[in-house]
Formats: structure tokens, C-alpha cells, sequence
């Protein structure tokens, strides 16, 4: 499922033909329809420390505009849509020390406090109330159980989307394991996570959160020098999803960036 690309140039990408029944077809007609999305609130590139969360090998290409958020407990990044209370997309490392530990689940759902200096509003418990969806994780709860602290930051709505049960606890959750597994074969997976949505005519719950139509998952997995992918598309739709598990949903990393508009992984060579 993996495929190598130290042989691949930069700016010289061809695609590959999609895996499994979620064909390239549908793929651009969903793009067609999400082709304006919600959008963050314009305000300066966030500064910093040097070697905290811009440079890491798994950030996607920022705008110029583009403000990104550090969860230091977590160790993860996120580009948040105010307009939509969720993320357009989390980005973390994950590595064997990361799933080796004792640390529980917390299940301390809460509201994100570092989205208050933007003056952005998060998410609530109210919202998911009553929804008929599931806070569903970006960086999952299991991706991070080598401390309390880790393991907690994991559960703020800044890194939640509403997601069917049919997704979060089917396809979802086995292609989160799979990961998981493949830490026990290469040093670093290097993840970037997140949602495809459609402020104009998709829907909602409770006060605004947008309901993602897709989910995206992308990895770059490296192994002393050496560099492999992984990528996946999932519908959050439970006719799409009927019958079917994660490897049907795997794609190429060039569709995931023409869907999202997104630069993966612009610090890794040859990628």
C-alpha cells in the first residue's frame, strides 16, 4: 500500500490512479461542489519559536496569511476555520514512544482556550448533543498515550469534527490502527489530517459547526532516509461507506492536494 518517492521530482508529479471503488470521478465532483470552503479569518502568520511547529517535515505549505496553532501538551499543529469551528487540518509526528505508554483515554472533552486570542469561538459539548455524530478525533486519543497531559490535549474541539459513528468506530478507526502498527516498521510517521467542507450548502450542527463531507488522511512514513506514502479519502456518508473498509478509500498524495489545495509535505526531498 506504501509507494517510494525518492525518485520523484518536485514539480514533476503524474498522477496514479486511485485504488479501490472511490474512483477519481467522484472525487472531482465532490471537489467541484466544495470548491469555496470556509475560510479562516485573515490575520498575520503566527510567529513562532524556531523548531516548534513551522519547519516540522510535516506541516503542509502555509499561506502568507495563514495562522497556525501550537498544542505544545498534544505535540500538534492545527489551521483552524472560525467560520466553521473545526480544523481545516491537524499535523503531528507519531512514533513508537507515542503509543507505548500506559496513559487512559481522558474523555475531558472541552472547549479550546488558545482560540480566544484570535477571539474565535470553539466548539461546545452542546453542539455534539443530540447531533447524531461523533466528536470525532483528528489526532486520536490512542495516537497519544504516553502521558496524561498528551493524552488530554488530544480531546479540545479545536481538534474535533463531526463525524457519523458509522465512520469514527468502522473505516476511520481501522485505518487509525493501522498506523498505529506501522510504527513498529518505520522510525517517524509524519500525519497531516483533515476535513473537507462546504460553507455554502453543507450542513451543520448546533451553533454553526460544519459537518465535514470528507476526511482526508495523509502520511509521509520514513525510514532512515528512505521515504514512503500512504493517503485516504473517506465520505462521511454512510451509504459510501457501506461495505467497505479503509483500503478502498486509499488514493494517490497528488489527489489529496488537488482536492484540498493543499502543498503536503514541502520539507521532505523529492516529495
Amino acid at each position: 500500500m506504501t509507494k517510494n518517492r525518492n525518485r520523484r521530482k518536485k514539480g514533476r508529479r503524474t498522477s496514479r490512479a486511485t485504488r479501490g471503488v472511490w474512483g477519481p470521478v467522484v472525487l472531482w465532483l465532490v471537489l467541484a461542489a466544495v470548491a469555496i470552503a470556509c475560510s479562516h479569518r485573515i490575520v498575520p502568520t503566527e510567529l513562532v519559536p524556531p523548531g516548534r511547529v513551522l519547519g516540522g517535515l510535516e506541516i503542509p505549505a502555509l499561506g502568507e496569511r495563514d495562522t497556525v496553532i501550537y498544542n505544545e501538551e498534544g505535540r500538534y499543529t492545527f489551521l483552524y476555520r472560525p467560520a466553521c469551528k473545526v480544523s481545516q487540518w491537524v499535523a503531528y509526528k507519531l512514533t513508537r514512544s507515542d503509543v507505548a505508554g500506559e496513559a487512559g483515554r481522558s474523555d475531558a472533552f472541552a472547549p479550546d482556550p488558545r482560540l480566544e486570542r484570535y477571539g474565535w469561538v470553539s466548539a461546545t459539548h452542546a453542539d455534539y448533543r443530540g447531533s447524531g455524530y461523533d466528536r470525532g478525533h483528528l489526532l486520536p486519543s490512542a495516537d497519544r498515550t504516553d502521558s496524561e497531559v498528551a493524552n488530554r490535549a488530544t480531546f479540545l474541539y479545536s481538534n474535533m469534527a463531526p463525524q457519523l459513528p458509522k465512520l469514527n468506530r468502522g473505516a476511520w478507526k481501522l485505518l487509525e490502527e493501522r498506523l498505529r502498527r506501522l510504527t513498529a516498521e518505520y522510525d517517524t510517521l509524519y500525519v497531516v489530517v483533515g476535513t473537507v467542507v462546504d460553507d455554502r450548502h453543507g450542513q451543520t450542527i448546533g451553533d454553526g459547526v460544519a459537518v465535514p463531507e470528507l476526511f482526508f488522511k495523509a502520511v509521509a512514513l520514513r525510514r532512515a532516509d528512505v521515504f514512503d506514502e500512504e493517503a485516504y479519502v473517506m465520505p462521511n456518508d454512510g451509504e459510501r461507506l457501506a461495505g467497505h473498509t479503509f483500503s478502498d478509500f486509499a488514493v494517490s498524495l497528488d489527489s489529496v492536494e488537488r482536492l484540498t489545495g493543499l502543498d503536503l509535505f514541502p520539507d521532505i526531498p523529492l516529495f
